[in-house]
């Protein structure tokens, strides 16, 4: 029966080390590139949490009864009808 020499034990014990070391560094830049993509995506979420609060504010200034109706007299020339003005529909 052929018998294989010791020092290719060594030598697949040493490729085998050597796999498993690369898999280790491997999967610690997995991790980084994993942490700085999910610390980029919360600054981007609190980036426009803070646009959307912004927009929120100016939709409610915007759409503000008074504002509204200060701006239908402007520009448009709208005023409140008067009572004769006003037609009831039964």
């Amino acid at each position: 029966m052929f018998r294989s020499p010791p020092w290719a034990w060594y030598g697949v014990l040493a490729l085998v080390g050597l796999t498993l070391a690369l898999g280790k560094v491997w999967m610690r830049l997995q991790v980084v590139e994993v942490g700085y993509k999910l610390s980029n995506t919360r600054q981007l979420v609190h980036s426009l949490e803070g646009e959307r609060q912004a927009l929120r504010m100016q939709w409610s200034a915007l759409t503000a009864p008074r504002r509204l109706a200060d701006q239908a007299e402007r520009r448009l020339g709208l005023t409140t009808p008067q009572p004769e003005q006003i037609v009831r529909i039964r």
